[in-house]
């Protein structure tokens, strides 16, 4: 039990780290983060190796936030979803010419192919956060519940009493926020 607890202490700063950019509050996430810690160490006995210990409490934690927002019984509204994203749909439209195609000028530029080192994957997702942290906080986390944690679309509808159709355009402003911001500030600069 000792290892246990010890691999458990190893695991807590990626896991403390995850929770704070998916509930954007310091104290919820060290609150979510010890209670994941304390049913991690309950039912150490049921763990049966299927996943590695990380998986299995990154499962369990993943199950908080969810229960935490289900509880929370998050609402959002429609028009601040609408001025949160606007800054995102911000020039766009002049992206792409009349036919809808992009422009040269403006057109994604190739991503080099995927991190070769430790240390450059580690600052890649480094970005990745805090281009997560520049996206409106509900859609920074209906983006993390669908594709982090893999939720589905049905689900997060009803934990944020949306509709789907509206689930899928808030999606595709995160993954397009993303897309801009990773491109200037990782793949321009690499």
């Amino acid at each position: 039990m000792e290892n246990f607890k010890k691999v458990l202490a190893s695991l807590r700063p990626d896991i403390l780290r995850f929770a704070k950019i998916q509930l954007r509050d310091e104290y919820l996430a060290e609150d979510i983060v010890q209670e994941t810690l304390a049913t991690a160490i309950d039912k150490h006995s049921q763990f049966r190796g299927d996943a590695g210990v990380k998986t299995w409490v990154m499962t369990i934690l993943k199950n908080k936030i969810t229960d935490y927002f289900r509880s929370a019984k998050h609402t959002v509204s429609l028009d601040a979803l609408q001025e949160e994203n606007a800054a995102i749909d911000n020039g766009y439209e002049d992206c792409f010419n009349d036919s809808g195609h992009w422009l040269l000028s403006a057109s994604p530029r190739q991503w080099s192919a995927a991190p070769e080192d430790a240390e450059c994957q580690k600052a890649f997702f480094r970005t990745l956060e805090n281009c997560l942290k520049g996206l409106p906080e509900d859609t920074a986390r209906i983006f993390y519940l669908r594709e982090i944690m893999g939720m589905d679309i049905e689900e997060i509808c009803s934990s944020f009493n949306i509709t789907k159709d509206n689930c899928y355009v808030i999606l595709h402003r995160a993954r397009n926020g993303l897309r801009n911001c990773l491109q200037h500030r990782w793949f321009d600069l690499n």
